[in-house]
C-alpha cells in the first residue's frame, strides 16, 4: 500500500482506460452516490467503465440517474486496468468480483478505521463523506460534472451527514451542498424526500415490531433494539431501508450509545452504534473488527444473535467501568 495524493491518483486515471468501480457490502447512500458519481464522471471523459454491486443498487436510490448502469456482475471478457473501491474500511468488504493482479488498484475513504489496502490509498478522515472527497478530486482536476453527477455527489455527502444534521458535518461540507444546489440545480427537496422521508409501508411495519424489542439498560446510558431474520423473513423490506432505525435507539433521552443488532444471517450479525457527543462509539467498534465514525460506526459479529448481544453490551459495560 502507498499513501497516495490526488494528483497521483488523477495520473492513474489519466492514463487508463478501462475501470472497475466498487463499494462496501450493503451499500449506503455514500457508497453508491460515490460510485455514480465517479463512474458517471469517467465515462463522460469516454473511459469504459464498470460499476459494480453484486447486492443491485437499494430501491432508495434506483431515483439516481445512471443507477441503471451498475452492474450486478461484469461480463466475460472485461479485463479492468484499474480498480476503485470507494467508502470501504476494509477490503473483506469489499463487494467486487475478483480482477487481474496486474490491475491498479486504488483505495479512496473517509474512515478513520480504513486499513490502507489496495496499491494506491486515499483516505481522507476529516471528510465528512467519500461523496465530499470525490467532488473535491472532480472538481480540482477538472472533471466532467453534469446534472448526474452532481445530485449523487449530493445524494452522498447527504445521506452520511444525516442531511446535515450529524457533527461530521463542516463548514466545507455545507459549502459543498450550496455549491451543488447553485450550479448544479440539484432538487434538494426531493433528494432528501426520496432518501429520508418517504418510507415504504412494509418498512413501516418493520420498524414498530422493532421498536418492540427496545431496552435500557438499568444506569439509562445505552440502548438497544434487535433486528432478527425472522422479522425480516415477514416483511419484504431491503437492508437498507432499516439504516435509521438504530437512531431511534440513540434518541430515547439520557441515551449516550444507541445498538441495533441485525441478523443478517445465523451467525452473522451486524451491529449498528450510534452516540451523542461524550462516546466516540468506532473506537468501541473497533473491539469487533469494525470502525466508522465518532458519532456513527458498526461491526459484525460471527456469533448467534444472542451470543452476539452478550459479547457486545458486556463490552460496552466493562468499557463504561474503566471511564469512572
Amino acid at each position: 500500500m502507498t499513501s497516495a495524493g490526488s494528483h497521483e491518483i488523477f495520473g492513474v486515471l489519466r492514463k487508463h482506460q478501462f475501470f472497475m468501480i466498487g463499494c462496501h457490502e450493503h451499500p449506503d447512500g455514500d457508497a453508491i452516490g460515490s460510485t455514480l458519481a465517479l463512474g458517471l464522471s469517467l465515462a463522460a471523459m469516454g473511459k469504459t467503465v464498470r460499476m459494480v454491486c453484486p447486492e443491485g443498487v437499494p430501491s432508495v436510490y434506483h431515483f439516481l440517474e445512471g443507477s441503471d448502469q451498475v452492474v450486478t456482475q461484469v461480463e466475460p471478457g472485461f479485463v479492468p486496468e484499474v480498480v476503485i473501491a470507494l467508502d470501504c474500511a476494509d477490503r473483506s468488504r469489499l463487494s467486487l468480483p475478483e480482477w487481474p493482479e496486474q490491475a491498479v488498484f486504488i483505495n479512496i475513504d473517509h474512515h478513520i478505521s480504513n486499513t490502507g489496502f489496495g496499491h494506491l490509498s486515499y483516505v481522507l478522515p476529516d471528510a465528512a463523506a467519500t461523496g465530499e472527497i470525490i467532488a473535491d478530486f472532480l472538481f480540482a482536476h477538472g472533471m466532467p460534472i453534469n446534472s448526474a453527477v452532481a445530485v449523487a455527489l449530493y445524494t452522498a455527502v447527504a445521506s452520511d451527514t444525516g442531511f446535515f444534521r450529524f457533527t461530521n458535518t463542516t463548514g466545507k461540507t455545507l459549502r459543498l451542498a450550496a455549491k451543488l444546489v447553485e450550479e448544479y440545480d440539484v432538487p434538494m427537496a426531493y433528494v432528501a424526500e426520496r432518501v429520508h422521508d418517504e418510507k415504504s409501508f412494509d418498512s413501516l411495519r418493520l420498524l414498530a415490531e422493532v421498536l418492540g424489542t427496545l431496552t435500557l439498560s438499568d444506569d439509562g446510558k445505552v440502548a438497544w433494539m434487535v433486528l432478527s431474520q425472522d422479522m425480516l423473513k415477514r416483511y419484504h423490506v431491503e437492508l437498507e431501508e432499516t439504516e435509521g432505525y438504530v437512531n431511534y435507539a440513540r434518541s430515547v433521552r439520557g441515551v449516550e450509545i444507541g445498538l441495533l443488532f441485525k441478523e443478517i444471517q445465523e451467525d452473522d450479525i451486524k451491529v449498528s452504534w450510534r452516540s451523542g457527543s461524550d462516546v466516540d462509539v468506532s473506537r468501541l467498534a473497533v473491539a469487533f473488527g469494525g470502525g466508522g465514525h465518532a458519532r456513527a460506526a458498526g461491526c459484525t459479529v460471527k456469533e448467534p444473535l444472542d451470543e452476539a448481544i452478550r459479547q457486545v453490551l458486556g463490552f460496552v459495560h466493562e468499557w463504561y467501568g474503566k471511564q469512572q
